[in-house]
């Protein structure tokens, strides 16, 4: 059996080395398209996540709005502001209220008017 010289070896040797060296460089090229790709599937992911949280909270908002537009289409227009104009019915509004200044003297007028 005959061995190779050593300049042969050398030359084996020196080839595999080149090719161990041009597979790290496609070795780092893949590292960093697969680092790349995980980067841009992440931020879209984050995306989509933000979207539905927002989706969510919008449907949370526009829920609580048409609740509160049906809740107005049922209830009476003039009897709501009539009573926010009036503090209460039109035809009491000239009775005496308790923070009345004089509340206690006009309102016992007006029972002994009443029961009178």
């Amino acid at each position: 059996m005959t061995h190779p010289s050593p300049a042969a070896s050398l030359g084996v040797l020196g080839a595999r080395l080149a090719a161990l060296v041009g597979d790290l460089d496609s070795q780092h090229r893949r590292e960093q398209d697969a680092y790349a790709q995980g980067y841009r599937d992440g931020h879209r992911t984050g995306w989509q996540i933000g979207y539905g949280h927002a989706h969510h909270e919008m449907a949370g908002h526009w829920a609580r709005l048409a609740a509160h537009v049906r809740h107005l289409a049922r209830t009476s227009p003039i009897d709501e502001l009539e009573r926010r104009r009036w503090d209460g019915r039109r035809e009491d509004f000239a009775n005496p209220r308790p923070t009345d200044r004089q509340s206690r003297r006009l309102a016992a007028a007006l029972t002994r008017r009443r029961t009178a």
